[in-house]
């Protein structure tokens, strides 16, 4: 059979890593089910199951949502992760929502760093601000 019959298909693993390779660049939404290694830049949105990796030349801007973040390459935005580490070559700016935040000699971290439920309490006080204007907004449209 040819190189597309039954035969010589390889089946998916659930521990695959997606690649983002050096000199790619991607602005988006990004979702992955298992593990994503970025070499390259990447800005928007990502959410990752499992592990996310920024080697030496990924350059993230955005929010990461993540089980595991390791940082080896540089992170600007907003993060929410179980653990972080940031390697030796590792640079972060931003806001990190996370109790188990690693930083490695040689790894640089400005920011701010808060526990994960501050988060939930800062998502509720907009959601409830939205929520108000939009009863604001109502009231006015209103015909009389």
């Amino acid at each position: 059979m040819g190189i597309f019959g039954g035969n010589n298909r390889v089946k998916s693993q659930s521990s695959t890593t997606t690649l983002i390779a050096e000199g790619c660049s991607i602005n988006g939404h990004i979702k992955v089910e298992n593990q994503l290694q970025i070499d390259g830049y990447v800005e928007g949105q990502i959410e990752v199951k499992n592990l996310l990796r920024i080697s030496e030349t990924g350059n993230v801007v955005g929010e990461i949502l993540t089980e595991r973040l390791i940082i080896n390459g540089t992170f600007e935005g907003v993060c929410r992760a179980t653990y972080i580490e940031v390697l030796s070559s590792g640079r972060v700016t931003g806001t990190v929502y996370s109790d188990n935040l690693s930083i490695e000699s040689g790894g640089k971290f400005m920011g701010v760093t808060k526990p994960p439920e501050e988060l939930a309490n800062e998502q509720n006080i907009i959601e409830h601000s939205e929520a108000e204007q939009d009863t604001n907004d109502l009231s006015y449209s209103q015909v009389t």
